[in-house]
């Protein structure tokens, strides 16, 4: 197996943890640069020489002024690059597109097959590449460990646009909030969107729920120490990254019936899926007085992602492709 050296732009935990470090577990050499100053990123290119650069989804320092600098780059330092077009298809229109056209990434790997068509009209090749799981990152969990959360939420709020994430809240979260039954809440926006989440959905939520945001490497914690996790979902035909950490871990998640996850996982046997507000109730008092159930459950999913939904599938399933647009190049 031929080793490549790759430069990993980007500063979020996300990325790196997930796609990056399960790159090094299969034993390339990666390098990951958080900074956006060009200075410090040539002379970082400079230092580690890699064959591959790969970039990531959207954030702010990339998209600002940064995508312009990175054909300029690749020609420099003779990079393959490879972008992971992470917020496709419900941005692919007005992130993904308009970045490729900036950026001139070599290969495009998209979470949404949908959204092939649009790179390889632009003549850049393109494969399907979802989220999955990385194992080390979401060690299992065990019928001892203590559950301090009897309902845990981890995401942020995700309002600026509207996506079936509405209708995911609508039927997961909101139902809880009308029966004031606690539930812990990590992430970006639940108190900075105060404001149109009472205009949007009709309800305020306690301050005492809101815990803030969580670090990445400590969402393992939280999904191993809950009785019941919520998996919000942004689209009806897309599962989100979480879904298989949730399920990777071995927790119980509760979330929407949606097409996707309806053909991904068994309802009752690895997940609990609902429909509307009413369902959500009695789904959540029917398991959290069943933790012998909630456990099973969670160990099936966890089997199943396992063997299906690990980064590692994932690479070796666009890596031989990869490796053809590149000896092209």
């Amino acid at each position: 197996m031929k080793t490549y050296k790759i430069f990993f732009l980007d500063h979020r935990t996300y990325c790196i943890n997930s796609l990056g470090d399960s790159l090094a577990q299969l034993g390339y050499e990666v390098f990951f640069q958080s900074s956006w100053n060009l200075e410090e990123v040539d002379a970082g290119l400079r230092y580690f020489r890699p064959d591959i650069l790969i970039t990531v989804g959207y954030n702010t320092s990339l998209f600002s002024y940064f995508a312009d600098l990175i054909p300029a780059l690749c020609k420099k330092f003779r990079l393959f690059h490879i972008y992971w077009a992470t917020e496709d298809k419900i941005n692919h229109s007005d992130w993904s597109l308009p970045y490729v056209l900036r950026a001139k990434p070599d290969l495009v790997w998209t979470i949404h097959a949908d959204c092939i068509g649009g790179y390889e009209k632009l003549g850049i090749p393109c494969r399907y590449f979802n989220f999955a799981l990385n194992p080390r990152l979401y060690p299992q969990k065990h019928e001892r460990d203590e559950e301090n959360y009897n309902i845990s939420l981890v995401g942020a709020t995700h309002l600026f646009k509207p996506t079936y994430r509405f209708e995911s809240l609508q039927n997961l979260l909101f139902p809880l909030i009308k029966a004031n039954i606690q539930t812990h809440i990590w992430g970006y926006g639940w108190r900075k969107n105060q404001a149109q989440i009472k205009e949007t959905f009709g309800h305020s939520i306690p301050r005492l729920w809101l815990q803030g945001h969580l670090l990445y490497g400590n969402t393992s914690r939280v999904y191993r120490t809950s009785k019941i996790v919520l998996g919000l979902q942004n689209a009806q035909d897309q599962v989100t990254q979480r879904t298989f950490e949730i399920l990777g871990t071995g927790a119980f998640m509760l979330t929407n019936r949606t097409e996707a996850l309806s053909q991904l996982f068994i309802d009752g046997q690895e997940l609990a899926l609902t429909s509307s507000p009413a369902e959500t109730l009695e789904l959540v008092q029917y398991y959290l007085d069943r933790p012998w159930l909630r456990y099973e459950i969670g160990q099936r999913a966890r089997q199943k992602v396992l063997e299906n939904h690990t980064y590692n599938h994932r690479i070796a399933s666009v890596w031989p492709h990869f490796e053809q647009v590149m000896l092209l190049k």
